[in-house]
């Protein structure tokens, strides 16, 4: 852990926090998060990934999740099932397509999803209340746990590379990569009308580059 995260513990473990001490990090789509997420918990904070807590609680709810989905996808034309359950890719041509359908499925699994996130931000928070909690979440201002958070640290990167990023990581046709990120147009802007404290680090080809300005940033913040 870096020296001066060990020395801001330090100072905080003679009058612990009363609660827990979250950061949030967000960003479109392969903008660099999970990146920035790694080069965060090396230098000591506790990360939480929200799309891997989204993949678990989904998983979970596949058959709540058929029966909301499946006669919009039926008319469609689209078939969410595979032998392992609900196609993950058909699932997202489907929600990805039609803004109501996306909230649909928001208002379904936002919810459940925080309760989960609540419940690993109080676990860390019980075994080291002095740590610093990262919370990894793309869709962080559709929660109420941005409002918990001191600051956000909001990815960018231009459109291209994550356009590339994207193809590389996923293997989607370019339509559904491209559908997927017309909906994280607005993603800073809600930032904004939300008055959330947002520090925007830009991510281009240097992870090197990358850590740098977020050390810079977070050391600003005396962490």
């Amino acid at each position: 852990m870096d020296s001066a995260l060990n020395s801001r513990q330090s100072r905080q473990s003679l009058d612990a926090p009363s609660e827990p001490i979250l950061i949030g990090l967000s960003g479109p789509s392969c903008s660099g998060k999970n990146t920035a997420s790694a080069i965060l918990q090396d230098y000591g904070f506790y990360c939480i990934d929200a799309d891997a807590v989204s993949r678990k609680v989904f998983a979970e709810h596949e058959k709540e999740i058929l029966t909301l989905f499946q006669a919009e996808a039926e008319k469609r034309g689209i078939n969410l099932k595979n032998k392992k359950g609900i196609d993950k890719k058909a699932f997202a041509l489907l929600v990805f397509s039609d803004e109501e359908l996306l909230k649909k499925h928001e208002d379904f699994i936002l919810p459940i999803i925080e309760e989960k996130i609540w419940e690993e931000i109080k676990r860390a928070f019980t075994q080291k209340p002095d740590l610093p909690i990262l919370l990894n979440a793309p869709t962080l201002h559709k929660t109420g746990l941005i409002k918990k958070c001191l600051f956000i640290l909001y990815i960018d990167a231009p459109f291209i590379l994550r356009l590339i990023r994207a193809k590389k990581r996923d293997r989607l046709p370019l339509k559904n990569i491209w559908l997927r990120f017309s909906k994280q147009k607005k993603f800073f802007s809600q930032y904004f009308f939300l008055n959330a404290d947002t520090i925007v680090v830009k991510n281009f080809w240097s992870s090197a580059s990358l850590k740098r300005k977020l050390l810079q940033e977070v050391q600003k913040r005396g962490f």
